[in-house]
């Protein structure tokens, strides 16, 4: 009898533990396949994210390639953030990207772009970063917002350089009670002399002859005017005027719109109360004085050459109202800024470049930024690349 109730006893032990390795099997093989099927979720939505991601990188580079603002931006400003983001881009419900870039130096940028991503009230998310470049060329005057192949002097006058620097091949000079600010290096080949009555500010390096190193000299950029070569000045113009020509359309009108690259072909003078706008480049093969004008304006298209240049001196003097230039002045002789009077505007985005630079009495600031793209449209470049470079590719989950 203690036998038989024994071998029940074994039995149902023995049922036991098959019923829990059973059970046991079963929870494995169900966690398993719970398991598998997360995998397999966290495969598709992990694609999904990466898609999504690498969709931001690239319309980042189409950005950067074909948007003016982000192109010029990205070239430009070295500290430049931006960023965008898309929901559901490909259709209902299927997720976001937010692709962010930040500038490490002009055209040089971190993007990071992140895809997300919910599915089943789990959210998905995929990182990618990138590095990407663009081999920019520089004008013939490097980083200078202002270039003299002889001297520079500013005389009892407020100039302000931006973002460049102020390059002499000779000697520099800041005489009077001027204020001078240049958020760049100040570059003398020859000395640079500063009067005690001045204030200057320099957020750069001071290289002259007796601030040792001096600067390298740089050779200035030539300028073809009116050779018989297709790619002359002359012979780009979209328009050609004697200097009676132009003389004469200055003073039939008191607003006045020119467009593209406009050619007169000797000494001239712009002297009337006129509202002037120059879409493009106004070349002079000779002299070229300005003054009286009610307002002058240069602006700048994407690609082309912008500003003002004369196959010799070129002179802004006495009253002048606003002038904003966007593009180069450039001068084979002397380029003169003298007894500009104060409450108006003489900004120059591109920059200057001068046989000498004499800057005299003006009340006004005259504002001078460095812009490397103009000058490069303008003036003739170093070696420059179209093509935006993937140089590093990281993923994150």
């Amino acid at each position: 009898m203690t036998s038989y109730k024994s071998q029940n006893g074994a039995a149902l032990l023995i049922t036991v533990l098959i019923m829990s390795l059973i059970l046991s099997l079963a929870v494995y093989v169900l966690n398993f396949s719970v398991t598998e099927t997360k995998i397999a979720l966290s495969q598709i939505s992990g694609g999904k994210t990466y898609y999504l991601a690498e969709a931001g990188i690239q319309e980042m580079v189409w950005k950067l390639k074909n948007d003016v603002s982000y192109k010029n931006n990205f070239e430009t400003n070295p500290s430049w953030t931006a960023n965008f983001t898309r929901s559901n881009p490909f259709g209902a419900n299927s997720g976001s990207y937010t692709a962010a870039i930040t500038n490490t130096s002009l055209a040089h940028g971190n993007i990071i772009s992140t895809g997300s991503i919910n599915i089943n009230g789990k959210t998905s998310q995929r990182i990618v970063k990138t590095n990407v470049y663009r081999a920019i060329g520089q004008s013939g005057i490097g980083s200078s917002a202002s270039y003299a192949d002889g001297n520079i002097d500013i005389s009892s006058s407020n100039v302000n350089y931006s973002g460049g620097n102020a390059h002499s091949n000779g000697v520099f000079n800041i005489n009077g009670a001027s204020n001078v600010n240049i958020a760049g290096d100040l570059e003398a080949v020859g000395n640079y002399n500063e009067n005690q009555q001045a204030t200057v500010a320099i957020s750069g390096a001071k290289h002259a002859a007796n601030f040792p190193p001096a600067a390298a000299e740089i050779t200035m950029p030539a300028v073809d005017f009116n050779s018989n070569d297709s790619s002359s000045l002359k012979n780009r113009a979209t328009a050609v005027y004697t200097p009676d020509q132009f003389e004469d359309l200055i003073e039939a009108n008191s607003t006045l719109t020119l467009n593209g690259l406009i050619y007169v072909s000797g000494q001239t003078e712009i002297e009337d109360n006129i509202n002037l706008t120059i879409n493009g480049l106004l070349v002079v093969n000779g002299d070229l004085e300005i003054e009286q004008v009610t307002s002058l304006t240069v602006n700048n298209a994407t690609s082309t050459a912008s500003g003002l240049m004369t196959n010799g001196k070129m002179k802004f003097k006495d009253d002048l109202g606003d002038v904003n230039i966007n593009g180069v002045l450039y001068a084979t002789d002397q380029l003169t800024i003298e007894n500009t009077s104060a409450g108006h505007t003489f900004t120059i985005n591109g920059g200057t470049a001068s046989r000498k630079l004499t800057i005299t009495s003006s009340a006004r600031l005259i504002d001078i930024i460095f812009n490397n793209q103009i000058l490069v449209d303008t003036l003739s470049p170093t070696s420059f690349s179209p093509v935006l470079t993937v140089d590093h590719w990281e993923e994150e989950y």
